[in-house]
């Protein structure tokens, strides 16, 4: 990845039409897309060259593609538009679905390994009634020479846009005529999962290879992406995006907590630019007529630059070319308040002394510990505790503590890594099966307890002692799942667990649901050995699917037992407030972002739509030096503080949703 030029306004603008739509793009005019751009407050747009029905929306020389019914050169116009207006102009390709292509070359499907089927909805006759869905499109076979390289390479050498967009990318298993028998030519079984993951791999880096090429060939100043699912830890893929892209609409089942989990992460990579992606719809996707509130978007593109993002927003233009220019006035109300704030915005970079251990990184798998992780930074964030997330590779020396949770494996390097951090005064909290070697023998840190296997019980309970008893029950609460077995060494025990009378069963149960809480396990739940302390259950994983407050009082007593002296304290802040810290060095000012919004279900949606004022925001900062000064952004109003041990201390007298408060030096 590289760091390119900051556009914090972005609109993806889908366009995924049917060939039983009649006049694309006939009522296009330039005047009103520049408008609602103008509306919107936009300053860079992602339009379709090619979409998942697989029809271009430009007058393509490949033989087929050209939608049956265009009316116009979409691209071409849009193009022109934007370079007038001082847009961005960013071309979109689809290359993971495209029903045309499936529906005429059913052999280009990826296949599925266990059913043998093709990934996508069960028929593949036009005719057939068939619920949702597209079929994904194997890269190892013709499919790639047919469509994704010429199509890019047209709209490359016709319009010489800005960037490339690819859309549903990644590794996929496939046992495709193409995928047997090259994986049968290297050797590889096609029977063999590992084998065919392998050989996934290859497929994946051989379309990103072929691709970049291909667009650095024609101008290396070009960005790309591709969307897939987050990658963390895959360094052997990043040199094939130019910048990275997180599409989280909370609305579309991603939820408020997903974004800035993954942000926490992205924005740490070396010279990285990232942008957060949500979208206008009331809910996902596809959605024609759906409006987001202005309220929730206005929180959404808030969160997205607190966190040292760009801002895009997903739209979705209607067949005959027109712009909804209410969307745009939507769109506008959250982007105007980005454009007045860019000035603190430009080269930001995140400031935290506590961070996560991502599982997924550490172990490459997309997937892997991804409810850990979301637990493990929705604690944080409640707790309104600056950090970041990190991986294996990334230097330790920064942070104070390092959090591990419930599932990172530990490999040879890795325990070498943090034994040395630990010497050199650094705190650990790790949780569960974080430790272990990656056979899972026994703990590869010292812990002051020894790993005794998984616990018996499908259920245990929590007894907290003395030294985390604050906000705590003093009867053992339910842990909802269970933790490992250890053999105290030298550990403090700060916490029992306790185990039920028996584990239910359909024969053998007690009550509705769990079996009560009978005695002491004999092992803690909780132990300290100086600057480490481990909890045997995954209090990451039950967060994320429970959400019970005494989880996450305890992590936050042990996090005070070991961290004091924190970096941010403030008060008057509810557990929905959000706090993000960073750091502008060029121009020697730290920046504190404060957000606070209550998101809510309606039906099965989250949504954000009152926003109450709260008064009185008390912030205490470490800061070696006194600012010169101190104030909100972008008014400039100055705030009255003070500085005394180590730190600076004020007020945010009111704040409504969001406020960006500057400190100068």
């Amino acid at each position: 990845m590289r760091t390119i030029k900051p556009f914090f306004r972005q609109v993806h603008l889908d366009f995924h039409t049917s060939e039983y739509i009649p006049g694309i793009g006939e009522k296009f005019d330039e005047k009103q897309f520049i408008n609602a751009l103008e509306i919107g407050h936009v300053d860079s747009i992602n339009f379709f060259a090619q979409g998942h029905h697989g029809w271009c929306y430009y007058p393509t020389k490949i033989e087929g593609l050209q939608h049956p019914h265009l009316k116009t050169d979409l691209v071409g116009r849009m193009t022109k538009a934007c370079r007038e207006a001082g847009v961005n102009p960013v071309i979109y390709v689809t290359v993971g679905w495209n029903e045309k292509a499936a529906r005429e070359h059913p052999e280009w499907c990826v296949r599925d390994p266990e059913t043998g089927r093709f990934e996508g909805p069960e028929k593949l006759h036009p005719e057939s009634p068939r619920k949702w869905g597209w079929y994904r499109l194997c890269l190892n076979t013709p499919y790639l020479e047919a469509s994704v390289l010429p199509v890019t390479q047209e709209v490359l050498e016709m319009y010489h846009p800005a960037g490339i967009w690819y859309d549903i990318t990644g590794e996929y298993e496939c046992t495709c005529l193409w995928c047997v028998e090259g994986m049968r030519r290297q050797g590889l079984d096609p029977e063999c999962k590992s084998d065919r993951q392998h050989y996934a791999h290859e497929v994946y880096v051989n379309y990103l290879k072929r691709t970049a090429e291909l667009i650095k060939s024609f101008d290396p100043e070009v960005t790309y992406y591709h969307n897939s699912s987050d990658k963390k830890g895959r360094y052997d893929l990043y040199p094939y995006f130019t910048h990275y892209e997180i599409e989280s609409l909370p609305t579309g089942g991603w939820g408020y907590d997903h974004f800035p989990t993954n942000a926490k992460y992205f924005t740490m990579l070396p010279d990285s630019s990232i942008v957060g992606m949500t979208g206008k719809f009331n809910g996902s996707w596809g959605e024609f007529g759906g409006f987001k509130s202005p309220t929730a978007l206005r929180y959404e593109a808030a969160q997205i630059i607190a966190l040292g993002c760009m801002a895009c927003v997903g739209d979705q233009l209607h067949p005959n070319g027109v712009m909804d220019e209410e969307t745009y006035r939507i769109i506008g109300e959250a982007y105007k308040d980005i454009e007045a704030r860019e000035e603190w915005l430009i080269d930001a970079q995140p400031v935290a002394d506590v961070a996560v251990l991502s599982p997924s990184a550490v172990t490459k798998q997309a997937k892997f510990g991804r409810a850990s992780e979301t637990g493990a930074c929705s604690m944080l964030m409640e707790m309104h505790v600056p950090f970041v997330m990190i991986d294996d590779i990334m230097d330790f020396s920064p942070y104070k503590l390092i959090l591990l949770p419930d599932c990172v494996p530990v490999h040879d390097d890795l325990a070498a890594k943090l034994a040395a951090y630990v010497d050199n005064g650094g705190m650990l909290i790790v949780t569960s099966e974080s430790g272990l070697k990656p056979d899972k023998t026994a703990f590869a840190l010292d812990l002051g307890v020894a790993y005794d296997g998984s616990s018996p019980w499908f259920w245990e309970y929590i007894k907290a002692g003395e030294p985390i008893s604050k906000n705590m029950v003093t009867s053992p609460f339910l842990a909802f799942e269970a933790g490992v077995k250890t053999k105290l060494i030298d550990a403090e025990v700060l916490a029992e667990t306790w185990q039920p009378y028996f584990n239910r069963t359909h024969s053998h149960f007690c009550s509705h649901q769990n079996t009560p809480p009978e005695k002491k396990a004999g092992w803690p739940s909780v132990s300290r050995k100086g600057n480490v302390i481990f909890i045997a259950q995954p209090i990451f994983n039950l967060y994320a699917r429970k959400g019970m407050q005494l989880l996450r009082d305890l992590f936050a007593n042990c996090l005070e037992l070991l961290y004091g002296g924190p970096m941010l304290n403030i008060g008057g802040l509810p557990s929905c407030g959000r706090v993000s810290l960073m750091r502008q060095e060029s121009r020697n000012r730290t920046i504190l972002h404060v957000l606070y919004a209550n998101p809510i279900k309606r039906g099965a949606t989250e949504v954000i739509e009152d926003i109450v004022p709260i008064y009185d925001i008390h912030i205490t900062l470490a800061a070696a030096h006194k600012p010169q000064k101190v104030y909100s952004a972008p008014e400039q109003k100055a705030i009255d503080f003070a500085h005394e041990n180590g730190a600076v201390s004020f007020t945010i007298p009111r704040l409504e949703m969001s406020e960006m408060i500057v400190l100068e030096e």
